[in-house]
């Protein structure tokens, strides 16, 4: 038992040790400098330590068991790369916070310390209590271990020595600090030499140096506390398990009654849509209405109604009663409908704000509004297998479609897309925002340069980058690289 305890002892050493290295990597990487390369190799350091303490503690295995936790690395690193590729302060902000979400969900179901599946609400609560319980107990754990490790190098007397002395510090301080300031009252000159002391001793450096190490030993402490928490015995909390209430079911009746009417109305209104929108005004519109008037319109109605319909959808799939099969299956057979019309307005609302982009321009807004679309477009096909397929887990791959989603959405460089399509605007009507695009991330710099051929733009343009053009070379250090910037700097030197 001794043998076991000491091992375990060292093995937590180890990992404060491999902590303090977290530590000091993220001092190195981040302190004083932009975001860049630093935060994937951040990302690479936590992994390591991870990989190592997983491979010591529980002895980690890479097998085709533990494949699909593994698939989690994928999307961490594509976000923790986006530093070094783009520079979109949105994206770069969201992720900032994501990666570490996305870590904890990886690292919780490697080391099994879940008891329901990761797309089960259960499994939100565990997070909580890894994050909120366990790990805020671990704090004081390096404390102990320091506490012991200098004791263990230090004979008993010499020890009650250091602890006596380090107490007595302790209670002369506060003393000290009273005694001084009655003293500098009493004497205005003792008072004025007493002032210079702080500055002679502490300079700004040395208090810079002693936020960096307090610093340090915060991530330390953290990395340490979690880690152990993933690796550690716990005592592990029974929680109360909720009675069986009855579900609350909806009347199938009532909802084929609803639904009915519903599909009635979408049903006219796809077919006017295709008539209409889509056949390019060959049906008489009416009076005082043109065709790009009436094509241009009525955007964010679709998506609004579009919304709606998603929240029937998923409420009638949870609540409807299953007791009459036959009732059920017109249940399925409705919403089936209600998904394939919603589909229809989505694509409608697609071609109005496509219209609209191609009168007014392009912004972030409107290529979002284009991405968010086609998500829904993506959730209502998902939610079309669910109708059929009862046993279907939704929140499972809605959970999976967002994530990789996200991901692309980082990576089809919006603003670069944004810039594409306004200088195409520009050379088919003469038309451009000038200020709109010198607010774009640094991504959009080379294609304006190098697609508007414009001389008088391109000074424009310039001219509004110059106060950008003073922060992008206010950093140089190696850990904020990123090759966005380093792009735009051959346009702005």
């Amino acid at each position: 038992m001794l043998a076991d305890g000491t091992q375990e002892q060292k093995g937590l050493q180890w990992l404060l040790l491999g902590a303090f290295g977290i530590g000091l990597l993220f001092d190195w990487m981040f302190y004083g400098k932009g975001l860049g390369i630093s935060y994937l190799l951040f990302v690479i350091g936590l992994y390591g330590l991870f990989i190592w303490q997983a491979r010591q503690r529980i002895h980690l295995r890479f097998s085709r068991k533990q494949i699909v936790n593994w698939i989690w690395t994928l999307p961490i690193f594509l976000l923790a790369l986006t530093f070094f590729l783009f520079s979109n302060i949105h994206f770069h902000l969201f992720n900032l916070f994501l990666i570490p979400f996305l870590f904890v969900i990886q690292t919780i179901l490697i080391t099994k310390r879940n008891q329901a599946k990761w797309y089960e609400p259960g499994f939100f609560m565990e997070m909580v209590e890894t994050l909120l319980l366990y790990t805020p107990k671990h704090t004081r754990l390096p404390f102990r271990l320091t506490k012991e490790w200098i004791k263990g190098r230090l004979n008993q007397e010499k020890y009650g020595v250091m602890k006596k002395v380090f107490i007595g510090i302790g209670i002369s301080v506060p003393l000290l600090v009273i005694v001084l300031s009655l003293l500098s009252n009493a004497d205005s000159v003792f008072g004025h030499f007493l002032g210079q002391i702080p500055q002679r001793m502490i300079d700004v450096d040395s208090l810079e140096a002693i936020f960096r190490l307090m610093l340090i030993g915060i991530i330390t402490i953290l990395v340490f506390a979690y880690m152990h928490s993933l690796f550690g015995e716990r005592e592990e909390a029974e929680l109360p398990v909720p009675e069986d209430d009855q579900k609350i079911v909806w009347d199938g009746v009532i909802l084929v009654t609803i639904l009915a009417i519903i599909n009635i109305v979408y049903t006219a209104f796809t077919y006017i849509q295709i008539s209409y929108l889509f056949s390019g005004a060959k049906r008489i519109l009416p009076d005082e209405l043109t065709y790009a008037e009436y094509a241009r319109n009525g955007f964010n109605e679709l998506v609004t109604v579009t919304v709606i319909n998603f929240l029937i959808l998923l409420c009638t799939m949870h609540f409807a009663s299953r007791a009459k099969p036959i009732l059920y299956r017109i249940i399925q057979v409705l919403l089936s409908m209600l998904t394939i019309c919603t589909g229809f307005m989505l694509v409608s609302a697609y071609f109005r704000l496509s219209l609209y982009e191609d009168a007014y321009g392009y912004t972030h807004t409107r290529l979002l509004a284009h991405v968010f679309m086609i998500f829904l477009f993506v959730l209502f096909i998902i939610a079309l297998l669910k109708i059929w397929r009862d046993g279907f887990s939704l929140i499972k791959y809605y959970a999976i479609v967002t994530l990789v989603s996200y991901v692309v959405l980082n990576y089809i460089n919006m603003d670069v897309i944004i810039a594409k399509n306004n200088v195409q605007r520009y050379h088919a009507t003469g038309h451009i925002d000038i200020e709109y695009l010198s607010g774009l991330s640094y991504d959009a710099i080379p294609v304006v340069m190098e697609s508007v051929r414009d001389k008088k733009v391109e000074d424009r343009f310039m001219e509004m980058l110059q106060e950008r053009k003073e922060i992008l070379y206010e950093d140089n250090s190696w850990q904020s690289f990123n090759l966005s910037e380093y792009r735009a700097k051959a346009y702005l030197p």
